[in-house]
């Protein structure tokens, strides 16, 4: 009798997971026909699909765009300097930080917007800024590289809500007004 059970459990696995991969493959047709996923391997798929696991700092440079500070200004070369000496994982939160995502696509043809940096009239001590949905990083006039290194490694370390979103819904301690109760 229980492989009887066991034998109807499985059928029923079976089922579920024939349903899911119809999904994924449904899904995945989306993007790549199916007959040519055969092609590719495991890791090209994977590319394809979720970007490149490397964050590429000449990828980044190739989509700047720099406004009120030219390519050349100290401050961008030690910028550049500085994700350069990160770690993969640091330029990972620092994609994030900047973009809300934690890959950049394989193809540049991809990315429908530029990485904007601005160079902000803050004080020196000041953090770096982000906001995601305009994939925009706003810099103080650091001193020198180690201080802009520092302050964007915090930065990405510890800014991990998009835009604040969390910071906004945790941080809203005024009463809500509400129109059932008179005082």
């Amino acid at each position: 009798m229980d492989g009887v059970v066991l034998s109807s459990e499985v059928s029923k696995l079976s089922l579920f997971l024939s349903v899911q991969v119809d999904a994924v493959r449904e899904g995945m047709s989306t993007i790549i026909p199916v007959p040519l996923l055969s092609l590719l391997t495991a890791q090209q798929l994977e590319q394809l699909v979720c970007g490149l696991p490397e964050v590429s700092v000449e990828m980044l440079k190739k989509l700047v765009r720099y406004r009120d500070i030219t390519e050349s200004h100290q401050l961008i070369r030690w910028f550049w300097q500085s994700l350069e000496e990160f770690t993969n994982d640091e330029r990972v939160l620092f994609l994030r930080f900047v973009s809300g995502r934690s890959r950049l696509p394989s193809n540049l043809a991809d990315i429908s917007q530029k990485f904007q940096i601005i160079k902000v009239d803050r004080p020196i001590n000041g953090l770096p800024t982000a906001q995601t949905c305009f994939f925009l990083l706003r810099l103080p006039p650091y001193t020198c590289q180690a201080i802009l290194a520092e302050r964007l490694r915090y930065s990405i370390h510890n800014c991990t809500s998009i835009d604040m979103d969390n910071y906004m819904l945790t941080h809203n301690t005024e009463p809500a007004e509400s129109s059932d109760t008179e005082e």
